[in-house]
């Protein structure tokens, strides 16, 4: 458990630098490309639905879709079922920068796990999606 433990620690710490670095996967910033892949994945949600994927603060999610909405990768909707409630959705420009964003970490992570062989590669991700969800149901 102790090795788990400090890789983990070790693996966190040298993404949130490498994202923080000039050697940056991807153009778009960690919170935005990670609120814009929930957009493109689940289409229009409210703010609330948001900060509850994200366990964040609703004030912190609003001030990262009133940015994003300035820039104009998301649009604010009304709720169909609320009229008092804003939906977000991604944006043609948004979706633009996604995929070419995606298209660029996919390359990364392939070079990175390039000596890894495909039965690897794939358990890894399996075992990735299982640690995401107990983090998540605690």
């Amino acid at each position: 458990m102790e090795l788990i433990e400090y890789e983990l620690t070790t693996f966190i710490r040298r993404a949130v630098y490498i994202d923080q670095s000039e050697h940056k996967i991807g153009i778009l910033e960690r919170a935005t490309y990670l609120l814009l892949r929930q957009l493109m994945e689940y289409g229009p949600t409210r703010v609330k639905t948001l900060a509850d994927m994200f366990l964040l603060d609703i004030s912190t999610v609003s001030r990262q879709t009133a940015a994003l909405e300035t820039k104009g990768l998301i649009r604010r909707l009304s709720d169909p079922s609320d009229g008092r409630v804003s939906l977000f959705e991604i944006s043609e420009l948004g979706k633009k920068l996604l995929l070419e964003d995606k298209k660029m970490r996919v390359a990364r992570y392939c070079e990175m796990l390039e000596n890894w062989t495909d039965e690897e590669q794939e358990k890894f991700g399996e075992l990735l999606v299982r640690l995401n969800k107990t983090y998540i149901e605690g």
